[in-house]
């Protein structure tokens, strides 16, 4: 199919294009995943609460029936010569038996003998309610005996329960449907039109003036209608400064949307914490060239064995984004398999899990994408590092000189790549004070100096020699200095992001 030409304007509707990809659906999950940690603890922090208050008043109903029920016992004992008349007491004490919540009840002369009881004697006071009376002189003297009256709790316990299993499944239904409506809505609102005005823009830039079918009145709408507008205005080729005003508007849209973008990928780096019990130290530096970037950092414990990992995507900007989201599912995917992996073994599994998710292993696939990675797993009981890169070498220190270990020539993903040898496993024994350090090629590829070349891997291996000694973050600030200097006016041209680490 040939393309349009210079004069022919298409259309694209939104609503009919195909359902989002894989990117699409890890952004509609990692949404799911920033919120639900807030929901789960204010509706659980909101059952409690109701169930505590609800528990509490009716413990306090408990307790009040169970003085009053006292109350009147002893009232309907005090007689004349009540403690000759066995019919006075026993009718009243037997009455009581009658309550689904009654335990035990005791009545005792003056001298405290045993004058009747009913019910089983509570070994532990923790789930019973119990009250104790005088029973007065009739006459005016002192009390001529004691009633007690124990009332069980089981069933207000019984019934906290029954409001647990409740609350809990109301958690669960709702969850459930706040999971669907953000997974739902994210696809409709966002990645639709975002693919839609993408694929639109690239027509444009070939001279093909089109436009997207769609009606809303949200931000995403509005941008839609002012790309729309700016298509209109360069088919007709007048109103030169309307035309400007538009493109700052639907620049200023698009710049909110990514920018909403770049909160969200900034939620998918790790925590720099993760892993702050098993080094000694650690330094993560992650910089994108524009809002959003195409490289990707992870630290995470497996067990014993703590993993550090570092991609650098296809591209940069909001489709290197995209990409890195293929990537955190499909690392996450590999991790939560139960598999006891080595760092070959897990780019082998990345390799495979992009392939799948980019549909690159079909007939007929567009997609050729995919990412230069490392991985680095720390085992403190055999005190090794152990290391497999694709394209991505790793930097350490040892005997007072920098050592490099390339790793393999090949990346990941990638439809039209030759099939490749498995990855290499390379182990390095750790001693006191060795550092490591893993960086994407947006670090060596600074263009700059005179003659106007590269930095390079073998700059940046020596500059780590002079600073070796230094903590990790003076080291990776005073080279990304260094590399600002070196660059001078040049500008940058591609994401940064680096990881340095000390074993413990």
């Amino acid at each position: 199919m040939y393309p349009p030409g210079p004069s022919e304007t298409a259309t694209i509707g939104a609503r009919t294009l195909p359902a989002g990809d894989g990117a699409g659906r890890s952004l509609a999950v990692k949404l799911f995943a920033a919120t639900f940690p807030v929901m789960v603890l204010a509706v659980m922090a909101t059952q409690a609460a109701v169930g505590w208050l609800e528990y509490h008043t009716k413990l306090t109903a408990l307790e009040t029936r169970t003085r009053l029920l006292a109350s009147l016992t002893v009232q309907a004992i005090e007689r004349p010569l009540w403690t000759t008349d066995h019919a006075v007491y026993r009718a009243q004490i037997a009455a009581l038996a009658s309550d689904p919540a009654f335990v035990y009840a005791r009545l005792d002369d003056e001298q405290g003998a045993l004058l009747d009881e009913r019910g089983h004697r509570p070994t532990a006071a923790g789930g019973t309610i119990a009250v104790s009376l005088p029973v007065p002189d009739p006459m005016g003297g002192t009390a001529l005996g004691r009633f007690q009256l124990v009332m069980s709790k089981a069933e207000l316990k019984d019934t906290a329960r029954r409001s647990a299993v409740i609350g809990l499944g109301a958690i669960v239904v709702l969850l459930l449907v706040v999971f669907g409506t953000v997974h739902t809505m994210t696809r409709r609102l966002i990645l639709k039109p975002l693919k839609a005005m993408l694929e639109a823009m690239g027509r444009v830039e070939r001279n093909v003036w089109t436009t997207v079918d769609l009606t809303s009145d949200d931000e995403m709408g509005r941008a839609l209608q002012a790309f729309n507008r700016m298509v209109d205005g360069l088919r007709s080729g007048d109103e030169a400064k309307r035309l400007l005003a538009q493109l700052e508007q639907a620049n200023r849209l698009i710049l909110e949307s990514i920018g909403y973008a770049r909160r969200i990928q900034d939620g998918l780096l790790p925590d720099p914490k993760a892993l702050a019990d098993r080094l000694a130290e650690l330094h993560m530096h992650w910089e994108p060239l524009q809002l959003v970037g195409g490289d990707y950092c992870w630290l995470q414990p497996l067990g014993r064995r703590s993993l550090v990992f570092i991609a650098d995507c296809t591209g940069h900007g909001v489709p290197g984004a995209f990409m890195t989201m293929v990537v955190a599912a499909a690392l996450e995917q590999f991790l939560t398999g139960g598999e006891t992996a080595d760092p070959g073994s897990i780019l082998e599994g990345i390799d495979s899990l992009v392939r799948c998710r980019l549909r690159q292993n079909q007939p007929g696939s567009i997609s050729d994408d995919g990412l230069d990675a490392a991985v680095c797993l720390w085992d403190p009981d055999t005190r090794t590092v152990t290391y497999a890169g694709a394209n991505i070498p790793l930097f350490y220190s040892a005997a007072g000189q920098i050592v490099t270990i390339k790793g393999n020539r090949s990346s990941l993903g990638y439809r039209t790549l030759p099939a490749r040898p498995p990855f290499e496993n390379h182990t390095i024994a750790v001693e006191p004070g060795m550092g490591f350090y893993l960086f994407t090629d947006g670090i060596a590829d600074h263009m700059g100096g005179q003659p106007r070349r590269l930095f390079g891997r073998g700059r940046l291996a020596r500059l780590l020699a002079d600073c070796r000694d230094r903590p990790l973050a003076e080291q990776i600030e005073g080279i990304l200095s260094t590399l600002e200097d070196y660059r001078g006016e040049e500008p940058r041209r591609d994401d940064m992001a680096a990881i340095a680490f000390r074993p413990i």
